[in-house]
């Protein structure tokens, strides 16, 4: 394990800098400074870092480096149709009651954008033929899951702070994951099982729909002192549900006898 963190703490930090040199000309044209480089950083390293571990932990049959740049490139393009799509229904908000309207615009969130990343895998990724052992679901969600919250923090950090950026590095980011996980965990079920298919695909899209709404829920009601805290309970809950999820995938792939 301590092998495996190296090794992802390294490679993440290779990718990381390949990454920043794109931004680097930026800094040339003064359209950067050097604290804009700091945010970027601090938006997408944990997304990289964790990427690379989910493909590392996948030794057995690794996916095609193409394919999981698809699913990452797609799950950020579903930032654009977030936003469109949570404007659109925000505008039909209109309760006076604080618990109920944030009930709403958390179940609205939560919806939109485990859907948007549901269907990038359901439509793109589930029937390719590289998707073909229990584990490949977590790490076709984790991807596409990444590819959105690398967007988003991009979008939220370049309009705030370094402070902002370490929040969502240690909130937003590791909350996108295990909720992918969960959903990954649930498509590699339905994809390698005859049985409860419909029941797995079902399972996929609302649990991770109904942690993510809590989630929110708790952290969007700013005006109750320590309610957050809440919000980092159903995180760690789900992180040990996604942490026995990925050990049950890893241990039921079909290749691990024939290595």
């Amino acid at each position: 394990m301590k092998k495996l963190l190296i090794n992802s703490f390294g490679a993440s930090a290779i990718i990381t800098a390949l990454y920043l040199a794109l931004f680097y000309p930026l800094i040339l044209i003064n359209r950067f400074d050097w604290f804009d480089l700091l945010l970027v950083t601090l938006s997408i390293s944990p997304g990289i870092f964790i990427m690379v571990l989910i493909y590392f932990l996948d030794e057995y049959n690794k996916e095609p480096l193409w394919l999981l740049a698809i699913a990452f490139i797609f799950g950020a393009m579903n930032l654009h149709l977030d936003v469109d799509i949570l404007e659109f229904l925000f505008s039909y908000i209109n309760v006076e009651n604080n618990f109920i309207r944030v009930g709403e615009e958390a179940l609205s969130v939560s919806i939109t954008e485990e859907l948007l990343k549901f269907l990038v895998v359901i439509l793109i990724l589930y029937p390719n033929k590289n998707f073909d052992e229990p584990f490949d679901g977590i790490v076709y969600a984790v991807f596409v899951g990444m590819g959105f919250a690398t967007a988003e923090n991009l979008a939220f950090v370049m309009q705030g702070s370094a402070s902002l950026a370490i929040l969502r590095m240690l909130s937003a980011v590791p909350a996108h994951f295990v909720f992918a996980v969960i959903m990954g965990y649930y498509l590699g079920k339905a994809k390698t099982e005859n049985k409860k298919k419909f029941t797995y695909l079902f399972l996929s899209l609302l649990i991770p729909i109904i942690f993510h709404a809590f989630y929110d829920y708790f952290l969007f009601l700013e005006n109750i002192p320590g309610i957050w805290i809440g919000g980092f309970v159903t995180l760690l809950v789900a992180f040990f549900i996604a942490k026995n999820s990925i050990i049950e995938h890893l241990k039921a792939s079909p290749f691990k006898k024939k290595k």
